[in-house]
């Protein structure tokens, strides 16, 4: 009778021991990170969105990166990239960088938002198994952007050119710079015609890529892999500080001819000529970059070249103060008449 009477204090106590041993337990169990998020928008008719979205993030910087700054040194936290956040092919052969995917050739892509990031701290190369990446480390005067601005991509078919545009940004800690893989060359930032910077990418090999906005600090990656398509046009010719970006070597040409590239020559100064087989000058003309002291300066200008046969023999450069010599880019091209 004494068990009996002491049985509903017992029972009550060994209910309330294993709701405290429940609630213990939950506290000590905490919700993992969230580190990438990859979200997705949806268009009228309830498919995938073919505007740009919020792309692929990584809001917290991890160490041990595997990235190499060239050029100048990187101001920002290193970080080991993930290995997803592709541009999605839309409409018209352009792409979003809004979801993963594999690695494409689409001629376009765009990306970002806003014009949150005004500067390139640097560029850094990273050699991986299978493709080779650049970052570039965008920032807000000389520390680290808390967002990716807008950008534009493009990647001509056949050609080993890629070229991201960042409107937003005016100014730039890196003007170019070599790579060491064999599928990457080089690269050089330039001031755009239309405002801001752009960055050219030159590979010596066909690719794909695929683009990767990252955050905390700003970084905007592309990673290229090597196709099995071939180039069909040359790289734009270098020499001396001169880039010449059209018309390429061994180019038809007529008139009106127009020429451009970008240079870092003395006071912005290009000297554009057509020079003939006999030696003869077919058209030739002085324009100015816009720029050379800070980054690579664009230039553009249209010759009114007459007609003729043959070889001719394209130059872009200028004049050494020293000798008299020229100092650029010379490449053959051939008349239509």
């Amino acid at each position: 009778m004494r068990w009996a009477a002491s049985f509903p204090r017992l029972f009550f106590g060994i209910v309330l021991l294993a709701g405290l041993t429940v609630a213990l337990a939950g506290c000590t169990v905490s919700e993992p990170a969230e580190r990438v998020q990859e979200p997705t928008g949806a268009s009228e008719d309830g498919g995938a969105s073919r505007e740009p979205t919020a792309p692929t993030t990584v809001s917290e910087p991890v160490a041990n990166s595997a990235e190499a700054t060239v050029g100048v040194a990187s101001t920002t936290e290193e970080a080991e990239l993930p290995d997803e956040g592709a541009p999605e092919p839309a409409a018209g052969g352009e792409v979003q960088a809004s979801s993963p995917a594999p690695f494409v050739e689409a001629p376009r892509a765009r990306g970002g938002a806003g014009y949150g990031a005004d500067s390139i701290l640097a560029v850094r190369y990273g050699l991986h198994e299978g493709y080779e990446r650049v970052v570039i480390d965008l920032g807000t005067g000389e520390e680290p952007a808390g967002s990716v601005p807008e950008w534009v991509l493009s990647s001509p078919t056949g050609d080993g050119v890629l070229r991201v545009t960042l409107p937003s940004v005016s100014t730039t800690g890196v003007s170019d710079g070599d790579f060491d893989g064999s599928l990457l060359k080089n690269f050089h930032v330039v001031r755009a015609p239309e405002g801001g910077i752009f960055v050219d990418v030159f590979a010596e090999g066909a690719f794909t890529y695929r683009v990767i906005e990252l955050l905390k600090p700003s970084r905007l990656v592309v990673d290229f892999q090597p196709s099995s398509a071939a180039l069909t046009v040359p790289l734009p010719a270098e020499g001396g500080n001169t880039v010449l970006t059209e018309p390429r070597r061994e180019t038809r040409v007529e008139g009106p001819l127009i020429v451009s590239g970008y240079s870092r020559n003395f006071e912005a100064n290009n000297t554009i000529a057509v020079i003939g087989a006999d030696g003869e000058t077919l058209a030739r003309k002085t324009v100015t970059g816009n720029d050379w002291a800070s980054t690579w300066g664009y230039f553009e200008t249209t010759l009114d070249l007459p007609p003729f046969s043959g070889q001719a023999t394209l130059k872009a450069g200028i004049q050494s103060a020293r000798d008299g010599s020229f100092e650029g880019v010379a490449v053959p091209v051939y008349g239509t008449g």
